[in-house]
């Protein structure tokens, strides 16, 4: 639980990767229910998911800053808001229909990016592959001895 939610110390990659692989597989379980609640709420359920994602932002935000400890990082506040400000932007604007459109297809609301949604998309998805190689698969700097 440490892991997670503790906010003291530092990790080193395979930590990292243990932390990362127990929140994706959280958040794929999360994503199959929500997708029940978009369903039968509709947008109230996309906003539920958003909260929810919300939820998932502290462990995410712990894990990241020990691995930023690691590697040495200074300004770890600036690295952190670079990982992860673009994709929850890009999220809410979703959740908010800004920049995105909402079309029925087959019975099912679903959503379309237009410029502004597919250019926040993209960003997110960007900072969030600079963030997998900086913290999942860089090395940490060596401790002073």
């Amino acid at each position: 639980m440490n892991l997670l939610f503790g906010t003291e110390g530092k990790i080193g990659r395979g930590r990292f990767w243990i932390g990362f692989l127990i929140l994706f597989v959280a958040g794929v379980l999360l994503s199959l229910a929500v997708t029940g609640l978009v369903l039968a709420f509709g947008q109230l359920g996309h906003w539920i998911g958003f909260a929810l994602l919300l939820l998932f932002l502290y462990p995410a935000l712990v894990l990241s800053l020990k691995r930023l400890r690691d590697r040495g990082r200074a300004h770890i506040s600036a690295w952190l808001v670079a990982y992860f400000a673009p994709g929850t932007l890009a999220n809410f604007a979703q959740t908010a229909g800004i920049g995105f459109t909402f079309e029925e297809i087959g019975g099912i609301i679903v959503s379309s990016p237009a410029a502004l949604g597919g250019a926040l998309m993209v960003f997110g998805l960007v900072a969030f592959a600079v963030a997998i190689v900086d913290l999942g698969l860089l090395k940490g700097k060596p401790s002073d001895a």
